[in-house]
């Protein structure tokens, strides 16, 4: 191929030398020209295939000679890995083989040496059995030998017939003593166990007849007890419908006013619950004229001519307390803006203020009382969500479910737009829906008035 690229650039030359010495006199000059530069340009791409084919073998032959490494390197590591997997395998199996080997020695020699010393005991044993065989026939042999001799030497020593008469009359009279003595000795026993067991019976008896005067006084001791406690709850009961009753009939009072909030008690019930004052009324004639007053308990539940003896006052309206919503005028304008809450009170400087809290979450301190406008109290909006809250449970225990205490009957309806009487399954749906969750999370937070979701407060088992 350098060859070829040579005598090109050699007949290159020659035309070129030809081209200025003819002047343009030879026109197929300029052909020879083209023909060799469309050469030229064939043999140089000839040459850029001829250089990518010599690269993509050379690439080949890499890729080829990398593939039979690795593959040769694999087949010499899977041979060494094999060979090293037989050997360990192999170690494994002669050491269970020599541990199994160990086992049966030691097996084997644990039999051999039983079977040793069974043998070994049943020969000392045989030999210790003749020992003791032997030992008690000499012991029968001198026994019988010492009782022949004996006897023959009581026969020739015997005394005559009524000496041993007289022996046998002494030992008499001393077995005649030993059995009173025995006889007393018996008696003496038995009279003291009688005894102890008389005395036994006597405790056990007194015992029992202790603990039942016992239950006695401690049963009049109670019946007692719950006598004067249910004496005590009459007494108090009727101080307390006497103390009712001088209430009802105490003068009229000058410091309640429209706007505070009182307790006041329901109609028809001993319950007192909060409200706001919301008109004065009266009934009556001339010099009968009872002071009475129009109490709202929140949500529209409105109580007309109540009188003033069921009428308890808690604060003035215009108290301010933390929790309270009022109108606040923002700084540099005097435009009343709501709705806030009172969120605490400091003295500064001598004097009151407040830090007031509005929806969106701003702050707002240093309000003097003087520019705050009192819109709702917290007591009233307890007494709202309360009495909201009341609804619910009614109405869900209404159903019968056991969850929600055991309340039964439905005494909470409510008039439908249409006029009709709706019950408990739509009152149900009203207020899970419009206040469900609502209330909810305001019980986690306490915020019901102590109504909690489970149980029927006292005031609403009616």
């Amino acid at each position: 191929m350098s060859s070829k690229l040579v005598l090109l650039s050699v007949l290159r030359s020659t035309l070129s030398t030809l081209s200025e010495t003819s002047n343009g006199v030879h026109p197929p000059l300029a052909v020879y020209s083209s023909a060799l530069s469309a050469l030229e340009a064939r043999l140089e791409s000839h040459s850029q295939s001829l250089h990518k084919s010599s690269s993509v073998i050379q690439s080949r032959y890499r890729g080829i000679k990398t593939r039979s490494t690795l593959k040769s390197q694999n087949d010499a590591a899977k041979i060494l890995q094999s060979r090293h997997r037989t050997s360990l395998a192999k170690s494994r199996v002669s050491a269970i083989k020599s541990e199994r080997q160990t086992e049966q020695l030691n097996d084997g020699a644990r039999k051999i040496q039983k079977s040793f010393r069974g043998k070994k005991g049943r020969e000392s044993f045989k030999e210790t059995r003749l020992k003791v065989d032997q030992e008690n026939a000499a012991v029968k042999i001198q026994a019988v030998h010492r009782g022949r001799n004996g006897r023959k030497s009581i026969l020739q020593t015997s005394p005559p017939v009524e000496e041993l008469e007289e022996d046998i009359e002494l030992l008499n009279q001393s077995a005649v003593k030993i059995q009173s003595r025995i006889r007393s000795k018996s008696v003496q026993l038995s009279n003291t166990r009688r005894t102890s067991a008389v005395l036994k019976l006597q405790s056990a008896e007194r015992g029992r007849s202790a603990r039942s005067s016992h239950l006695k006084t401690k049963a009049e001791y109670t019946s007692a007890r719950l006598l004067q406690s249910r004496v005590r709850g009459a007494s108090g009961r009727r101080e307390a419908r006497q103390k009712q009753r001088m209430l009802a009939l105490k003068p009229l009072d000058s410091t309640l006013k429209i706007g505070d909030i009182v307790e006041a008690r329901l109609k028809g019930s001993r319950i007192y619950c909060e409200g706001i004052i919301i008109g004065r009324s009266g009934s009556g004639s001339g010099s009968a004229i009872l002071d009475e007053w129009d109490v709202d308990f929140g949500d529209g539940d409105i109580q007309e001519h109540v009188p003033i003896g069921n009428i308890r006052k808690k604060i003035n309206w215009d108290d301010m307390e933390i929790g309270d919503h009022v109108k606040v005028p923002l700084p540099g304008f005097k435009r009343l803006m709501g709705d806030a809450v009172i969120e605490s009170c400091d003295w500064v400087n001598g004097s009151l203020s407040y830090t007031v809290k509005f929806d969106d979450g701003e702050i707002l301190s240093s309000v003097s009382p003087e520019s705050i406008v009192k819109s709702a109290s917290k007591r009233t909006l307890a007494i709202i969500r309360w009495k909201k809250g009341g609804n619910l449970i009614k109405a869900a225990a209404a159903f019968g479910d056991k969850k929600w205490g055991t309340y039964r009957r439905m005494s909470v309806t409510e008039t439908s737009p249409r006029g009709k009487r709706r019950g408990s399954k739509e009152l149900l749906k009203q207020v899970a829906r419009e206040q469900g969750k609502d209330l909810v999370m305001k019980n986690k937070e306490g915020g019901l008035g102590g109504v909690v979701f489970g149980e029927i407060p006292s005031q609403m088992k009616v």
